[in-house]
């Protein structure tokens, strides 16, 4: 009897312990439950964050902070994999020490609301605690790469609408940059640019990115030599557009200097003096990708510049004033522009960049009517099924076909009408990460094609690298 007690009151023991400790076990679940999220910023700094965001960083990394080549994506499980780990505080750092590059420093209150979106657009939520640079909660207790809510810092899809959204915010701190005509002049007793100037440059002009068609970028002028080089003095300094990089090409016409600035600007200057004679914001004023432009235009009476926001503007050129505006590409979909165009034949050729991402729509060479704007040809430069070309990217349906920018303006034989332009590779740039193999030429990235400047038709191709 004492053995069969001492085994019922162990069964009971051992029951009651059972049901306490399920009790305390869902008591535990109850309380971890209700205890609310971690909250270390406010809506108000995820707003003005998304702001600041398609101000100054969508250029890059997209408006769906999707990313492109070297701009990380900033939302979704590859960020999360690289700030997981790491704090809110390391991510505030490391945006307002190398962000933009390049760029002007945005400011303490403005890389605090950057960092807000980023945690918002990774389903971190807000709560009444602004987000200082103090704070240091790790990431990856407070997001989950999930977004709560469609984040992209701009909902509209046509270019127009996002060439207005991507303006630094107005606020009294920061005013909107200067758009249009900001310097007006005339260039007196103008003579166009001719055809035949553009073939046979006068020895005193440069009128395109490397002189003439041949593209030699070479002076025929002698009055500097190995002898006297050592004798040249400072004439005069010009201080450019601050902000980003830049790698323009002057271009020169009877003693005006036409030069493009960051941020889709303009001037012309008295080359012999430096003055300023008129200067055109066309905008967009904020930074796209490094929001440089390479080179621009001039032919007849206008100046020509591809802007990095996918359009081609023609200005006049004794005034600066805007004569056509053209949208070259949609920039909502990523589409933008680093090189300037080429003229021939009273056609304007312009490239266009952007073309990593899987789209319907794919890059292209193109032409517009130098007088009106209007569109006179397209050369697509990745090739669909059913087109010439269009078996040499193995099983990839079209929509997954990418790359193909032209980072460069092209050359220009006047004789044989063919222009020739460098087409980069295919994205993603390793063939076994885009779904084909080395065997597949993938036409027609990483060639040369000459086009014919009638109507844009292939006369050839050379592929430098298949795949």
């Amino acid at each position: 009897m004492a053995a069969a007690s001492r085994s019922a009151a162990l069964k009971i023991t051992s029951t009651t312990l059972l049901s306490g400790a399920a009790a305390l076990l869902g008591l535990t679940i109850v309380i971890a439950a209700q205890q609310p999220p971690i909250a270390v910023y406010t809506a108000d700094q995820a707003a003005a964050g998304r702001a600041v965001y398609a101000a100054s960083c969508a250029g890059c990394h997209l408006p769906d902070l999707a990313g492109r080549n070297e701009a990380a994506p900033l939302a979704g499980a590859n960020f999360m994999n690289t700030w997981r780990g790491r704090t809110t505080h390391d991510l505030f750092d490391y945006i307002a020490k190398t962000m933009p590059p390049g760029g002007a420093n945005l400011g303490i209150d403005a890389y605090l609301a950057v960092t807000a979106f980023l945690l918002q657009a990774n389903g971190a939520a807000p709560g009444a605690q602004p987000l200082s640079p103090a704070t240091a909660t790790q990431i990856g207790s407070i997001a989950s790469g999930m977004k709560p809510a469609p984040t992209s810092a701009t909902s509209t899809t046509s270019t127009n609408s996002t060439v207005s959204a991507t303006r630094t915010p107005e606020t009294p701190s920061t005013p909107p940059p200067p758009r249009g005509l900001t310097i007006t002049g005339e260039v007196k007793n103008f003579r166009p640019v001719t055809d035949d100037m553009l073939r046979n440059p006068p020895p005193g002009d440069w009128l395109m990115l490397r002189r003439n068609y041949q593209a030699w970028s070479h002076s025929p002028l002698t009055e500097l030599t190995r002898g006297n080089v050592k004798e040249l003095r400072l004439a005069w300094v010009w201080a450019m557009n601050e902000g980003g990089s830049n790698q323009p090409t002057p271009l020169v016409h009877d003693g005006v200097m036409y030069l493009t600035n960051t941020m889709n600007m303009v001037q012309a200057l008295d080359a012999a003096t430096g003055e300023l004679i008129w200067e055109n914001h066309v905008g967009p004023g904020t930074a796209i990708g490094f929001g440089a432009m390479r080179n621009i235009a001039v032919y007849g009476n206008k100046v020509f510049l591809a802007t990095t926001d996918a359009r081609l503007v023609a200005l006049d050129a004794p005034t600066g004033k805007v004569v056509w505006d053209t949208v070259i590409a949609d920039r909502a979909k990523g589409f933008s522009n680093t090189s300037g165009p080429l003229v021939i034949r009273g056609k304007v050729v312009q490239g266009l960049q952007g073309c990593d991402r899987y789209r319907n729509e794919r890059c292209f060479i193109s032409a517009y009517d130098a007088d009106t704007g209007k569109l006179a040809w397209k050369f697509h430069t990745v090739a669909r099924s059913g087109e010439p070309g269009g078996d040499t990217w193995g099983n990839l349906s079209d929509t997954l076909r990418a790359g193909g920018d032209t980072w460069m303006a092209g050359s220009y034989d006047p004789d044989l009408d063919l222009t020739y332009w460098g087409i980069a590779q295919a994205k993603p740039w390793m063939p076994i990460s885009r779904g084909t193999s080395v065997n597949d030429a993938a036409l027609y990235t990483a060639s040369t094609v000459a086009l014919r400047g009638a109507d844009g038709t292939l006369a050839w191709h050379f592929q430098h690298m298949p795949g």
